[in-house]
């Protein structure tokens, strides 16, 4: 593989570990754990054993010690349906890493596929073609079980979240070329639709019971708060996982824009990011304040305006415990030493 340069001409090779130090991330908020984590790790894990979703000891293993179940106590921790929550976000990154890294990133007609098959089983009116293999048929059972309560404004909202979530993991691997030019506006842009957030963030209203009224939803001022919340926890994850998407040659992720677009060292770059996820931490509490101020203006009674006040309180919950997830868990500190189109031995192919 070519070494790459930036503009200060430094180069490096994906065959060269890249010393840096985690910079400080400043947050303002509390992070919180949910009172019913213990044991959440393992209904998950015994979940995507009868999914059929995890056979290996090694995935089992794998997925046991990221500590999604924690993951999600960190990022839902008022959540009334806490194990629906927790499914789904092991199901997520499991689906990331086949499309990322996996049997399935091998060809983008495999993904194009695969995405095909997940994005028609989301069906608003709860009409989906019958599930073909277990991916399939496990979000099947997640959205059966996550849409029947809600609106249809939700679940088409939520559909069409994952439906960007789907293309645009799968779109950095089929432009490539495209990836060592793009602007920072551009990947900021890309980078909020595969992060997962907005799906993420949806899946709050069916964890607690309620739903965010469509005028708020709709408004810019909401979705600036919600853009604010993902920039955060979505740079956060480049910054703990830098060691990984280098050692892959992977170079869409934050620090690898400002590396090639800044100059000077790896270093100096993650020590940038982590100044920006500071200034749109900032950003967020402002959006937030915007909101709360327009109440009147949304023409909502408290009980209508309480699910509002919660989402924010809920965003917010969501980057303390990203962050606080990102500090503690192994994932992206055992790194498998493979290079892109290559599966490390815990992605198992009986899911392609």
């Amino acid at each position: 593989m070519t070494p790459k340069k930036n503009r200060s001409g430094a180069e490096f090779d994906v065959s060269t570990p890249v010393e840096v130090t985690f910079p400080p991330i400043s947050c303002p908020i509390r992070a919180r754990l949910h009172p019913e984590a213990a044991g959440l790790d393992d209904h998950i894990i015994a979940w995507a054993r009868h999914a059929d979703l995890i056979r290996d000891g090694m995935a089992t293993d794998h997925f046991h010690r990221a500590g999604f179940g924690r993951f999600t106590a960190a990022v839902y921790p008022r959540a009334r349906q806490l194990e629906l929550v927790a499914e789904w976000q092991l199901y997520n990154w499991i689906v990331d890493d086949q499309l990322d890294e996996g049997h399935v990133a091998r060809t983008a007609a495999q993904r194009l596929h695969t995405a095909a098959r997940l994005c028609a089983q989301l069906d608003p009116d709860l009409d989906a073609p019958a599930p073909s293999g277990p991916l399939a048929a496990a979000l099947a059972d997640l959205w059966e079980r996550t849409a029947k309560p809600m609106s249809r404004a939700w679940r088409e909202r939520f559909a069409a979240h994952y439906r960007d979530f789907l293309a645009f993991t799968i779109l950095p691997h089929t432009e490539p070329a495209r990836i060592g030019r793009q602007s920072l506006a551009d990947f900021r842009r890309r980078r909020r639709l595969n992060s997962g957030c907005e799906m993420s963030f949806d899946l709050i209203e069916p964890a607690n019971f309620t739903e965010i009224p469509p005028a708020v939803a709709a408004s810019d001022a909401y979705r600036a708060v919600r853009d604010a919340a993902n920039d955060v926890i979505s740079w956060t994850n480049d910054i703990y996982s830098v060691h990984k998407e280098i050692a892959r040659g992977d170079h869409d992720h934050l620090a690898a824009v400002l590396w090639r677009l800044g100059g000077g060292t790896w270093q100096d770059a993650l020590d940038e990011a982590a100044a920006r996820v500071g200034d749109r931490t900032a950003d967020f509490a402002s959006a937030v304040r915007d909101v709360r101020a327009m109440r009147p203006l949304f023409g909502l009674d408290p009980g209508r305006w309480a699910p509002v006040e919660e989402s924010l309180a809920d965003l917010g919950d969501w980057i303390a415990g990203s962050l606080e997830w990102h500090r503690w868990s192994p994932r992206y500190r055992e790194v498998a030493a493979t290079r892109v189109g290559s599966a490390p031995g815990y992605i198992e192919p009986h899911l392609v």
